[in-house]
């Protein structure tokens, strides 16, 4: 195959998103299958990273590669609602307890502003809440105190409200910023801005900083605080989604949001993203019932994406596949506790339903600046040693890795390899 030598001269750091670069440049991948990629040199590579998160049956499934063929084949992509649509969203809500109704987006972000407008159109209020280090894309007003840097937290019990980027709309600054597992520091946040609070927006596990799971007590606290003061609670489910659980977090924590955001593992790894609520509000846009929120997108649903999210849904329905990320998540765990008692060096492993990450530190992590606490340096090490060994971890301390139903337990035991080198252990302690 033909590669283009000068692509940074043409593509801004040659990648089309950020998230995609590596020690200063991206992976450029030709193909990509189970566990592994293959990059333009033709090394095979080892993949923890795994779309982010989204491919969690592993790249080119079978099943959802034949239904994206035959959708393919069948001509159908978009201008009009297609069977597998309305198909894979009655699918969807299958899984989830207590569903409402659906429609589909294209991204986490787009769905996350859908959310939005629903929220403000509901409520009559302007403004949204949400916990500091949960990222919940790229658009104002939510792209804030993802990861802050130390100088700009501000206090613990009420941090501050950082941009994520350059040019964020400056409205952005009227969001409200609560400490992730801090029931009574949210709540005198969220009660201090009760009349202009339209809706909370909250992971249930910070996942995009590593993870980080919400206390139980904590997001039933959060469902009772914002039915008091009138706010929408959306669950940002995205990455947790039928990882954690069957139903996802809702299901898991045994909570009832109003809205929930899904994306990532529903087509394992096609652009596609889904807005499920209450009907009341999700009627809000609909225009033959009076609402007057929007909600368009030419390629909202389409053809190839809901084909393979059908496929997906089904896989995912199946308890064997969580039982074998659970699996595979556990078995990582006692590896790596392993090789921390062994070498002495603070680390600890936090992870669920194939998320995971390993902290180079000696705090317990029950938020983001806990996390923050992990060794950079020590990470950047274990970070070195995946690569000479031909695995694609993570670039960054505050970031997530992933397993699939693709991984197996040889794929393990590299990853570990790469960390007993990284630790001072040697390949085979």
């Amino acid at each position: 195959m033909q590669t283009v030598a000068n692509y940074e001269d043409f593509v801004p750091g040659g990648t089309h998103s950020n998230s995609r670069i590596r020690g200063g440049r991206p992976i450029v991948a030709t193909r990509a299958w189970g566990s592994r990629i293959v990059d333009v040199r033709g090394r095979e590579l080892l993949d923890f990273i795994m779309g982010n998160g989204a491919v969690a049956l592993g790249h080119a499934a079978p099943e959802v590669v034949n239904a994206v063929k035959d959708c393919v084949q069948n001509g159908l992509t978009t201008g009009v609602e297609s069977l597998l649509a309305l198909q894979a969203a009655d699918s969807l809500r299958s899984l989830i307890p207590e569903p409402g109704m659906v429609r589909f987006a294209n991204t986490g972000t787009e769905a996350i502003l859908h959310c939005l407008d629903i929220a403000r159109a509901a409520t009559g209020r302007a403004n949204f809440a949400k916990a500091e280090g949960a990222y919940h894309g790229w658009a104002a007003p939510m792209n804030v105190s993802t990861w802050p840097p130390a100088d700009r937290w501000g206090p613990a019990d009420r941090p501050s409200t950082v941009p994520g980027s350059q040019g964020l709309d400056p409205a952005s600054s009227a969001t409200a910023v609560f400490p992730f597992n801090n029931l009574a520091a949210t709540e005198q946040v969220l009660r201090d801005r009760r009349d202009d609070i339209a809706g909370v927006l909250v992971e249930p596990v910070l996942i995009d900083i590593g993870y980080v799971p919400a206390q139980r007590e904590y997001l039933h606290g959060l469902r009772k605080l914002t039915t008091e003061i009138g706010s929408l609670l959306i669950f940002d489910e995205t990455l947790t989604g039928f990882r954690i659980a069957r139903g996802g977090a809702r299901e898991y924590y045994g909570v009832q949001p109003d809205l929930t955001v899904y994306g990532k593992a529903i087509a394992n790894g096609y652009p596609l993203a889904a807005v499920e609520g209450r009907a009341q509000l999700m009627e809000l846009t609909n225009p033959l019932r009076g609402g007057k929120v929007g909600f368009v997108g030419t390629y909202n649903a389409h053809g190839v994406c809901v084909a393979a999210a059908l496929a997906a849904l089904d896989r995912l329905r199946d308890p064997v596949t969580l039982a074998k990320l659970d699996g595979l998540t556990r078995e990582l765990a006692e590896r790596v506790g392993d090789v921390a008692a062994k070498s002495g060096v603070p680390m600890r492993f936090a992870g669920g339903g194939g998320h995971f990450q390993i902290y180079f530190t000696d705090t317990p992590v029950s938020d983001y600046r806990s996390a923050s606490t992990s060794d950079a340096a020590r990470y950047r090490s274990f970070v070195e040693a995946c690569d000479r060994d031909g695995i694609v971890y993570p670039d960054t301390p505050l970031s997530h890795a992933a397993l699939s139903t693709a991984h197996t337990s040889e794929d393990l035991e590299q990853l570990v390899r790469a960390l007993r080198v990284a630790v001072g252990m040697g390949e085979s302690e």
